[in-house]
Formats: structure tokens, sequence, C-alpha cells
């Protein structure tokens, strides 16, 4: 488990307490939920970390060649692989790319029997908004804490 640090740039309307009272950042498009990459935990209230848990890395999808690579453990060189390599030259969207369960491949044998021959490994996208932590947001609704 690693955990990065960063700022994202976004508008207030994209925060809301959900129905157990926990912070909800859901913003309409990509770009105001991008992570701007620190050197450690701000004071400010768009101050965010993110945690890379053991098994996940950051994979980021924009215009340049699948030869360059897009699959990062480190979220500062993703975020620098991302920068002008997204929609008319914004920073490409990064997502974390996590362990899903994994499918079993099976075959019949002669008599109709299922055999397990072993096991795919699947995998999931997360976006980064949410996974990121607001760390100067309450984390609940004081009106319900």
């Amino acid at each position: 488990m690693e955990t990065f640090y960063g700022r994202v740039h976004t508008l207030e309307m994209f925060f809301s307490y959900g129905p157990d009272g926990k912070l909800q950042f859901k913003p309409f498009n990509t770009a105001y939920g991008v992570v701007h990459p620190s050197d450690g935990p701000g004071n400010d209230i768009n101050d965010v970390e993110l945690v890379l848990n053991d098994g996940e890395y950051f994979q980021v999808h924009g215009f340049y060649r699948a030869a360059d690579g897009g699959n990062f453990l480190n979220y500062r060189d993703a975020y620098r692989k991302a920068l002008g390599n997204g929609e008319q030259g914004s920073v490409a969207d990064i997502v974390i790319v996590a362990p899903a369960e994994p499918r079993t491949v099976t075959a019949l044998a002669a008599e109709g029997t299922e055999v397990v021959m072993g096991q795919n490994t699947q995998w999931r996208t997360v976006r980064l908004p949410e996974r990121v932590r607001f760390i100067n947001r309450p984390a609940t609704d004081p009106e319900t804490a």
C-alpha cells in the first residue's frame, strides 16, 4: 500500500453527504476529478490523499502510442504521462486498475465431468474520485454526526 498526496481543482457543487451521512464526491466529468500531485498533505480544503493498495496500479487512458506505456505504480509518473495526452491537450484520464474475482477456466472431460484447468486474473477499474479522501473536509455530515 502506498499513499500519494495532491489537490483537486473542483467545485462545491460536486460534494454532498449521502443517506449514511458520509461525504460523497461526484464530479460530472473527469477534468474535475484530476488529482494534481503534491509533495505531502496540505491544508487546503481540496487537498486529498490517494491510496494505491497492494496489487493495484495506475493506468493512463490517453492519446499516445501504446508502445510508450501507460501503466504505473507511482502516481506522479502517471500524472506526467497524462499531461497533455487527453482530449484537446488536457490531462488524460487516470484510473486505478485493481484485481477482481478470478475467473475459473473449466473444460469437459470425455465422460462429461467438469475439470478445472486454472484461473484467469480479472481486473476492474476504479475512478480516482471514488478513491480520493479529502483530508481537510469533514468525512461525515456535522449535522448527522
